[in-house]
């Protein structure tokens, strides 16, 4: 019986033409321990499933998860979120990564190098080790897609969340995260920097400034996809997640989305209830007491004094956003 020591997370829809690169940049990696796979696929309706059986030939021991693709869920971030938490129900290892179907590793030693990290006893305080990622354009050009001036080390979640992003194709996560998790309250906005905001509440981040992963920018991702609106409305359930989560981390939030704060107010009366899955965005806020998503999905019919109400939340928030990019600015003047 094998020892494994780290569950590789794999999340495909329909994404055939992809399978062999991501599972091939798996398969290659060195190490002196065993790690296992897991798949999930989204009920494929192309030839994944097909290719990733092709593998299983060769692999038995990969698990593969389908799911039922017609089960009422329309929104693909909300179905990719789902196939995620299904994945991490099945990891019964110490280590866990995750890997998006369409991108792969690009050194065959990272998991030898950040499991090695892990094990250290000085950095027992750490739940995650991640490092720079590149990105792969459809003109075949790969360049740096984060490139973060900062030495190799630990980083608090405070500094990371106001300061960084870590693309979650780096990251080796800590297992004992995931008994902490709340799925119910996380079930369709489990991606990308909730994934390492739900994480860094129970311990550091270990960076390496290594590029050991490609990330295909392909443009029909879960976000590239979505237009102004709907990707801010997103950001905001994120937003709303991040203050259930860690209340304590507030400042830190509010400059993490102050962005999306600034565009949602930008676009307050373009939000129209005719667009598409709507219905299904104002549910989640209200369902999940979401107050910020509800009030811009509702922006349109909310009294000026709940208005009002809700600017005066803003007007910290403007405060704790501009007073950082100031700071920013004054430190890289000192600094330069």
């Amino acid at each position: 019986m094998n020892d494994y020591k780290i569950s590789v997370l794999v999340t495909f829809y329909n994404q055939e033409m992809y399978v062999d690169k991501a599972l091939t940049s798996i398969f290659d990696q060195k190490t002196d321990f065993d790690f296992k796979v897991i798949v999930g696929d989204d009920g494929s309706t192309d030839g994944t499933v097909g290719r990733i059986k092709k593998w299983m030939e060769k692999y038995p021991e990969i698990e593969l998860n389908v799911r039922d693709h017609n089960d009422g869920c329309t929104i693909g971030g909300f179905r990719a979120s789902r196939n995620r938490l299904d994945l991490l129900k099945r990891v019964d290892t110490k280590y866990f990564i995750f890997l998006d179907g369409d991108d792969y590793f690009s050194d065959e030693n990272k998991f030898q190098i950040q499991y090695d990290i892990m094990e250290k006893d000085e950095n027992r305080d750490c739940i995650v080790c991640a490092h720079n990622i590149n990105a792969l354009y459809n003109n075949g050009e790969i360049k740096p897609y984060t490139s973060l001036n900062i030495p190799e080390g630990k980083y608090g979640k405070r500094e990371y969340w106001a300061n960084y992003y870590f693309h979650t194709d780096t990251m080796l996560f800590r297992s004992k995260l995931i008994k902490k998790l709340d799925f119910n309250l996380l079930e369709n906005n489990y991606n990308d920097n909730m994934i390492t905001f739900t994480a860094i509440q129970f311990g550091k981040i270990y960076y390496l400034p290594q590029y050991m992963a490609v990330y295909n920018q392909t443009g029909d991702g879960i976000w590239t996809t979505g237009n102004q609106i709907i990707n801010n409305i997103r950001n905001m359930f994120l937003y709303d997640i991040c203050n259930v989560v860690a209340p304590n981390m507030k400042k830190e939030t509010n400059i993490r989305f102050f962005d999306t704060w600034k565009n949602l107010y930008a676009l307050r009366k373009e939000i129209d209830p005719n667009m598409k899955n709507y219905s299904a965005f104002l549910s989640e806020a209200d369902g999940k007491g979401f107050k910020y998503s509800e009030f811009w999905l509702k922006y349109d019919k909310i009294s000026v004094f709940s208005k009002l109400s809700i600017l005066k939340d803003a007007a910290y928030i403007v405060i704790c956003g501009y007073s950082f990019k100031i700071k920013r600015k004054l430190k890289k003047l000192i600094s330069g």
